[in-house]
């Protein structure tokens, strides 16, 4: 496993320590190897840009399949990153930094030293979130109506490898996902809209589960409970939802709707009405 920052790598390393078969780890950072240490029985750690490094850790265990998981915040290559001649040599050859172009890069690299990257889902399959409203508070008419424009919307965002989240009230884009992550951008769309707004999160075209699939968990709630927003609303079969039920009874508590969303539900459920 190569892990970055959250609690999803943490998740899968107690999984495989409570099974028997602790997986090598290599840790994207200090405090990633803090935390995976009691669960790991080979544990190293690399930055992101030590790419010869990590290929040769993985080789000496013999890895011929990887899972990467966790969070890896771009921004880190505006910020006169740590990056060594094999690093610059792919970021050299790429016309963008976009995540599809950063992702094609990074598994053509792998396969070339004959190590496949799985998908995630191997692994957190079980998080997946199920279709439908989740908690006791079913959305407004006018909330369904923003959930299905934003859908639509968010969806076209993220085929353009924008960002997969978006804040929306009254049919009005408040704010859009891009580098800065999730939970800024609900921040930044809550404080445009006040209290109301609906919070949409969708992955994208095709999505590769092998890597950045959308995922939410108690902290995003925070978020949308602390910005007054009425709606947490995530594509369904294709977001992981962390800690489900204690983000669900959260929800119920503060009378915030979380849904699963899926295209087939606007005539399932007749957009809600």
């Amino acid at each position: 496993m190569i892990a970055g920052a959250g609690e999803f790598p943490l998740l899968i390393a107690r999984q495989a320590h409570e099974s028997g078969c602790p997986l090598p780890t290599i840790a994207l950072s200090a405090q990633v190897a803090a935390g995976l240490m009691p669960y790991c029985q080979t544990l190293a750690q690399y930055g992101p840009g030590q790419v010869t490094k990590i290929l040769r850790e993985l080789h000496k265990h013999g890895v011929k399949h990887v899972v990467i998981v966790g969070k890896v915040h771009k921004q880190f290559l505006f910020e006169k990153p740590r990056l060594d001649l094999r690093a610059l040599r792919l970021l050299r050859q790429l016309r963008d930094y976009r995540d599809g172009a950063l992702f094609q890069a990074m598994q053509q690299e792998f396969a070339r030293e004959g190590i496949d990257i799985v998908e995630q889902t191997q692994l957190l399959g079980h998080l997946l979130t199920p279709a439908g409203v989740l908690g006791t508070r079913r959305p407004s008419a006018r909330e369904w109506d923003d959930i299905r424009y934003g859908f639509a919307q968010a969806k076209q965002v993220v085929a353009l490898d924008i960002g997969q989240t978006l804040v929306v009230r009254h049919r009005t884009v408040l704010a859009v996902e891009a580098v800065e992550g999730t939970d800024a951008a609900i921040q930044r769309g809550c404080r445009l809209g006040r209290r109301g707004a609906v919070v949409i999160k969708v992955s994208r075209p095709q999505q590769d589960f092998r890597f950045d699939i959308p995922a939410v968990g108690p902290d995003t709630l925070r978020e949308v409970i602390a910005g007054q927003a009425r709606v947490l609303a995530v594509e369904a079969g294709s977001t992981l939802m962390l800690h489900r039920d204690d983000l669900v009874a959260s929800a119920n508590a503060h009378r915030v709707s979380v849904v699963g969303v899926t295209p087939q539900m606007w005539e399932a459920e007749g957009a809600g009405r």
